[in-house]
């Protein structure tokens, strides 16, 4: 029922609109510079080795089987729009013919990361990667549909429902992603029911839509009614993405009688990435976030058609037709979805705003002067770091005081190891730490007391740490519009340290005052004793640990940020 991919459909509508028109330009550049810069007409893949492919249990490395598993489906997103802007030219279909052969080749389109134990023959487990592989698949048989070799055709036929509709339909429930709320919910779901609407209509009946339909509900219903993305802000443009896509698939091909856009909770979550923005495209990066947000175009012009009124969309400067790893589906749909008034006429970014998600208990504010989040909640989070009560400080578009975001994907980040890396652990944030503790893990390590008025968030942070020595720790943040002044109040028998992290070098430019990239911090020099750490276990870039040792009897640090 190709129906449901819309004017993509239309050879006339790549030829005639997306060929030419000023509001593709961006979108045919970097098609072309990827073809070209790539040198994909020649391109010579590596083989996906098992040497590679078992790296993941024997030493925990995902990044270089990953690399070459990527390289096909990224050479496939940007080829398969050319194919069909520039029909004429047999090399882009020559290449797609090429890479949709190896596809079909590989042992398993299941990363080894989500494989599970080695297992003998396994090669037909649906994770994230293999839902979407089918679904880009499928979105290749219908694109270009008899341009390409019948062989190819039946090749992707078959995959697909060996890999993914077989499996699915052998079991009632496939697993913890059927029944979860996070993103893996929403992306398999959609890569899943994209490939039966799209290869096997005939089996997408009121039954099967009801099974995926309950598992989409699960994924919506891990956000609360404040619509925060509690995973950070990329896993909102690839949870929310998937989901977008399925409910504008699931409406087509139910003549509307489905329509997940009218949702309750779907304004406050499409609301989302606007609220995220601190300076420039500095980014509340909290959980396994990054410090600069992109918004997914596509995804975002279609949820305003929905909320016209509500959602903001902001400088394509800041926009992206792809979110990485080669996914094929967003920059298709980045031009089916595309829109010249919300694209030429973008929001103000800079505008004051001031935010605050109750129930998820996170504080965004932006001003003329300086971006600022702030968290309390728990630790048992979707993608959780130990973070009750840290925060964000940014200025003139970057992060200043940060929030390191997202760590290395290894083996390692995803165990009990995890809260050792410094991208996870309390110590890896702008938090206190007594007598050397930091914060622990479960849900029962949260923020009490917490409380939000416009210009001040308040909250205790001693039940993160659960200490006996430490009763109470009163954080409060009082946002001015030049300034935002940290107050943190202790009733404790412990040695404290105020840290603070930082990616550029600080700076003591006077007693008291901290110079640390484009900000300054302001404290009191007889309370607290500086120590500057380094941290290097970051591949990327050194960490700056920036620590205030409070004095014999000091039990109140103040910092003022601007």
């Amino acid at each position: 029922m190709v129906e449901i991919l819309g004017r993509a459909c239309d050879p006339k509508f790549w030829t005639d609109e997306v060929r030419v028109k000023p509001l593709y330009e961006r979108y045919r550049e970097q098609c072309l510079n990827y073809w070209e810069r790539e040198d994909l007409e020649n391109k010579v893949f590596p083989a996906l080795r098992y040497s590679d492919y078992k790296l993941f249990w024997t030493t925990g490395d995902r990044g270089i089987f990953e690399r070459s598993y990527f390289s096909r489906r990224y050479a496939l997103e940007y080829t398969l729009p050319l194919a069909l802007m520039y029909p004429e030219e047999e090399k882009y279909l020559k290449a797609i013919m090429d890479w949709v052969y190896m596809i079909c080749d590989e042992y398993s389109w299941c990363l080894p990361a989500h494989q599970g134990p080695i297992e003998p023959n396994n090669n037909s487990r649906i994770d994230l990667f293999a839902s979407e592989c089918g679904f880009w698949l499928a979105l290749v048989y219908h694109l270009l549909g008899d341009r390409i070799d019948p062989l190819i055709k039946n090749r992707i036929a078959y995959e697909i429902n060996r890999r993914i509709i077989d499996p699915f339909l052998a079991v009632e429930n496939y697993g913890w992603w059927e029944v979860g709320h996070s993103n893996w919910t929403a992306v398999c779901v959609c890569g899943v029911a994209a490939s039966f609407m799209l290869m096997r209509p005939e089996l997408m009946d009121d039954a099967l839509i009801a099974r995926f339909d309950k598992a989409m509900n699960g994924f919506v219903d891990g956000f609360k009614d404040d619509g925060i993305c509690l995973e950070g802000c990329g896993y909102w443009a690839y949870g929310v993405g998937f989901f977008v896509m399925y409910a504008d698939m699931l409406r087509t091909f139910t003549g509307g009688r489905v329509n997940w856009f009218s949702h309750p909770r779907m304004k406050a979550i499409a609301t989302f990435p606007q609220r995220m923005f601190l300076s420039g495209n500095a980014a509340v990066s909290f959980a396994d976030g990054g410090r600069v947000i992109e918004y997914p175009v596509g995804v975002l012009h279609r949820l305003k058609d929905e909320f016209p009124e509500d959602v903001l969309i902001y400088s394509p400067d800041y926009g992206c037709y792809g979110i990485g790893c080669g996914r094929v589906g967003y920059r298709i749909f980045a031009a089916v979805w595309m829109r010249e008034e919300y694209y030429f006429d973008p929001a103000d970014s800079t505008t004051a705003f001031e935010s605050y998600a109750a129930d998820s208990q996170w504080l965004m504010k932006r001003t003329a002067a300086y971006g600022f989040a702030a968290k309390a909640g728990h630790n048992s989070e979707l993608h959780n770091h130990n973070d009750v009560g840290s925060f964000i400080f940014a200025k003139n578009g970057k992060q200043q005081l940060v929030d390191i975001g997202a760590g290395k994907y290894t083996r390692q980040y995803f165990s009990s190891e995890r809260y050792t890396i410094l991208e996870c652990a309390g110590f890896g944030h702008s938090l206190p730490l007594f007598d050397g503790a930091t914060q622990k893990t479960g849900s029962e390590y949260a923020a009490t007391d917490v409380h939000y008025e416009s210009g001040c968030f308040t909250m205790d942070i001693a039940g993160a740490y659960a200490l006996e020595n430490v009763r109470s720790a009163r954080r409060s943040f009082v946002m001015e519009d030049d300034r935002v002044v940290l107050t943190d109040e202790f009733d404790c028998d412990a040695q404290v340290i105020d840290r603070v992290i930082a990616l550029s070098e600080p700076k003591s430019i006077a007693p008291g005052k901290l110079a640390v990239g484009d900000a300054t911090v302001e404290y009191d020099a007889t309370l607290a004793d500086l120590r500057i750490g380094v941290d290097n276990s970051n591949e990327k870039r050194p960490v700056y640990l920036i620590d205030f040792i409070l004095k014999d009897g000091v039990r109140t640090f103040k910092a003022t940020m601007r």
